[in-house]
């Protein structure tokens, strides 16, 4: 569940821009196709038919009539003189399939034109620069070539004349697509700003639940989860405080009742052996305060288990490989043998109870085998610890069964060492409430137990 989060946004993110991106896509290029072909017909239609004016002005009159009609003729995208040589050579010829038609008035004329475009790279100069119409008084001035996206047409009047024309060059059609392009590229903008907005305050408060799910889950103290977020979200989290709260007062009811119980049992066990001492029969002396004393060892057993209530205890970042190294150190010889491929591992867990349950799993393995490995290890999921004992083993149908409270593999064991069966099931609460399993297997060299226990869970 703690990946939960970065999924759902991650997901979330990716599909809106994912439908955004192909909605504009798709409006580029319908855009694109339905206007291409008709942008170049419509600005050369437009020039043909503007030329095709000044052409008939420049024959039908003369002197400063001509002059005066010529310049009215132009406009801010083209401008007309008549002048004594072309300003381009280059033959214009309209393609067979074209939809524009030449005007009667120009046709089988020889027509002379530059074809240039505004190239992209020219796009902000075209949008957002000075007006390009003055490009074309600057080239008329100067009579020679400039800079500005120009294009020229020329068409002899006569054997000294030639009718010449400055255009501003047709765009490309990226040129044309840039106010789309800016439209899409701001839309986007403004949709992933909103998106990030909602998505943080959707996964905010599922990252601070995820977390408080995963630490409750081994073992720490929760507490309260702050109820925030869309309608479903607060549900969620209503719920977990809900679960919380009846599993805390289960758990704490249970805890309360063995240990009352176990408290309860010391009082008669107590009276029972100061009457033991009235009887005068050794032998039947001697067994009863046997028995007495096995049932004072299982009543304490049941305190130290009904307390083992690991949420009272902080979690504390400890250097696991220096708290096991230690912890074997402290069987005499030959004991247990550490071993670890690492220098150090930083851990976030309840040291005083991993470390029990840890040494319980290791006074079992020395109890019945005298030497014990102790191996640690880490992988991507989190960290292993076996304990691989020299002892006879466990019966392969009694492996899940060893864990369980006051189960002793042989029955007719007397528990004159203080073992009354609940020092692995002691251990596997431990382990478990650190969100971890426990599991015995047998090896050809005896019993060996695997600690597994998951990755950190970084505070919220």
């Amino acid at each position: 569940m703690r990946k939960l989060h970065t999924t759902i946004a991650g997901q979330l993110m990716i599909l809106i821009i994912g439908t955004v991106l192909l909605s504009q896509f798709i409006i580029l290029a319908v855009f694109y196709v339905k206007t291409d072909q008709r942008i170049q017909e419509q600005q050369i239609r437009m020039i043909i038919e503007e030329v095709a004016t000044a052409y008939e002005i420049g024959r039908s009159t003369s002197g400063s009539e001509r002059e005066r009609l010529i310049r009215a003729a132009s406009d801010p995208d083209i401008r007309f003189s008549i002048e004594d040589r072309p300003l381009t050579q280059t033959r214009f010829d309209l393609p067979d399939d074209s939809i524009v038609s030449m005007p009667e008035i120009l046709s089988g004329r020889p027509i002379f034109a530059t074809d240039n475009t505004v190239p992209p790279l020219s796009i902000w100069e075209f949008w957002f620069a000075e007006r390009l119409e003055d490009c074309l008084v600057l080239a008329e001035q100067s009579n020679q070539g400039s800079a500005c996206p120009i294009d020229y047409v020329s068409i002899p009047l006569n054997e000294t004349e030639w009718l010449n024309a400055r255009v501003l060059s047709p765009v490309d059609e990226l040129v044309i697509l840039l106010p789309v392009i800016l439209s899409a590229a701001l839309t986007l903008v403004g949709i992933l700003l909103i998106v990030t907005i909602i998505v943080k305050r959707i996964t905010a408060p599922l990252r601070t639940l995820s977390l408080a799910a995963e630490r409750f889950g081994q073992g720490e103290a929760v507490g309260y989860v702050e109820v925030k977020g869309p309608d479903e979200l607060k549900s969620t989290t209503t719920a977990f405080n809900t679960m919380q709260e009846r599993l805390s007062r289960f758990v704490d009811d249970r805890t309360r009742m063995l240990a009352a119980v176990s408290h309860d049992l010391r009082t008669p066990i107590t009276s029972l052996r100061l009457r033991v001492e009235f009887i005068k029969d050794p032998e039947l002396k001697s067994e009863m305060i046997q028995t007495l004393e096995d049932m004072a060892s299982m009543v304490e057993g049941c305190l130290a288990f009904a307390k083992q209530d690991v949420q009272e205890e902080k979690s504390e970042t400890i250097d696991l490989v220096e708290t096991l190294s230690n912890l074997a150190k402290e069987f005499p010889f030959p004991g247990v043998a550490f071993s670890t491929d690492l220098h150090t591992h930083r851990y976030l867990c309840r040291p005083v109870s991993l470390r029990r349950a840890v040494r319980n799993v290791l006074e079992n393995a020395v109890h019945y085998a005298s030497r014990a490995q102790l191996t640690v290890y880490t992988d991507d999921d989190g960290v292993s610890i076996d304990i691989v004992d020299e002892g006879p083993g466990v019966p392969d149908e009694m492996l899940d069964d060893i864990f369980e409270p006051f189960f002793r593999v042989d029955e007719a064991r007397n528990t004159e060492t203080g073992n009354v069966g609940l020092g692995l099931s002691i251990a596997r609460t431990i382990i478990h409430k650190h969100g971890g399993t426990i599991r015995a297997t047998n090896m050809l060299s005896g019993l060996k137990l695997s600690i597994w226990l998951p990755g950190q869970v970084n505070s919220p």
